[in-house]
């Protein structure tokens, strides 16, 4: 059976998670090319994908090969969308790399564009597949903890990009911290807890670090009537601080039967309250009377999980995709609530109007845009362009 041929838009840092995934499914697919302007990392590029991968300047010509089957994009967040949208229209399926789009009205455009196109919108949001927090998930639905009311999810991080970057742009991300890397825990908590009511949110702009915000936190109320705390921290060197560090991500749950945890590095654990579930104890041993026993759990990573379904999906094989487009716009949504929240000061209920995005008068996009790139190209609604 032939291979499925798939085209890579993009070869900035992710690629490194993306590739190593596809050569674990090498018998069902091939990358045979890949679209990234900045010459500089196609030596790179070469060594993860091999020296048969075609590179090319402009992600469109990716797109129009007759060998590529499917497009992989992993291009910067503004490109998102009219990647998608081209991909689309020459009747491509799609994987993009999470966030899916800048705002909820991006995301509705990708959605449209490719159900009208008859093609399957997949993002990469890699800790629905990633086998600790798959872990947690299971413990979670098992209902061994009871009526769950609170929920605190926390993702520490030192990130500082060059001037050029476009990761500093407001435009080019999306916002900040929360919308690049806070809708890892926002994806999480809607996996395992369901939709969010309302969120609350705060902001930190640190200006030598970026447009948008390095630390974002959210209080939310979730439609079950639990809490939920979430944060995000750019500016902190805590989990990488030896041996008495913190943390990187975390995840904690908290029922009236029990609560368990995530946590990076250490890995998935629970403990139960007495009076606890006969059938909880059996399962997990009567010390998780007492403390928190690890959970059992896979050793594969999420980007490697997502892709192999991604891929098996793409041949017509049965697949566990949990990251539909239609599924992981409410991620978006929840996030561009938590901006609206900061703005106004106040509560902000789900759902919101989506409303299109408006680059700054000011904005300055990064090198990383392909050449001959025109974002207004493609449509949006019923006839208009952005």
């Amino acid at each position: 059976m032939a291979k499925i041929g798939i085209g890579i838009l993009g070869g900035g840092g992710i690629l490194g998670a993306h590739a190593p995934s596809y050569q674990k499914v090498s018998r069902l697919c091939q990358v045979v090319a890949v679209a990234e302007p900045d010459t500089s990392r196609h030596e790179r590029i070469r060594q993860l994908l091999g020296p048969q991968v075609q590179l090319y300047q402009d992600y469109r010509e990716v797109i129009a090969l007759e060998a590529v089957a499917a497009v992989d994009i992993v291009l910067p967040h503004y490109l998102h969308l009219p990647a998608t949208v081209a991909a689309a229209r020459a009747g491509k399926p799609v994987l993009v790399e999470k966030v899916m789009g800048r705002n909820v009205y991006e995301c509705d455009r990708m959605i449209e564009a490719c159900a009208k196109a008859g093609v399957s919108l997949t993002v990469c949001h890699d800790r629905r597949y990633d086998s600790q927090w798959m872990a947690l998930k299971e413990v979670v639905d098992s209902g061994v903890l009871g009526e769950i009311f609170y929920w605190k999810l926390e993702h520490n991080q030192n990130v500082v990009f060059p001037p050029e970057s476009w990761v500093r742009s407001r435009d080019g991300l999306g916002g900040g911290a929360v919308m690049s890397c806070l809708t890892h825990q926002i994806d999480a908590l809607r996996w395992y807890g369901g939709e969010f009511e309302s969120v609350t949110c705060m902001t930190r702009v640190i200006p030598e670090r970026m447009e948008g915000e390095t630390i974002g936190v959210i209080a939310a109320r979730m439609q079950s009537g639990a809490l939920a705390n979430l944060s995000i921290n750019w500016f902190t060197r805590s989990h990488r601080a030896g041996p008495d560090a913190l943390w990187y991500e975390v995840v904690q749950v908290c029922g009236r039967q029990g609560e368990a945890y995530f946590m990076s590095g250490r890995g998935t654990f629970v403990l139960l309250h007495e009076p606890a579930d006969r059938r909880a104890v059996r399962k997990y041993g009567a010390e998780a009377l007492e403390r928190f026993v690890r959970v059992p759990a896979g050793t594969w990573g999420g980007h490697e999980r997502c892709i192999g379904e991604w891929v098996k999906s793409l041949g017509g094989k049965r697949a566990q995709l949990l990251t539909d487009g239609r599924e992981v716009r409410g991620t978006v949504e929840v996030a561009e609530a938590a901006y609206r929240s900061a703005e106004s000061g106040r509560t902000v209920k789900l759902p919101i109007k989506p409303r299109p995005w408006r680059n700054s008068s000011k904005s300055k996009l990064g090198p990383a845009q392909p050449k001959q790139s025109a974002l207004a190209d493609y449509v949006v609604g019923a006839g208009g362009r952005s």
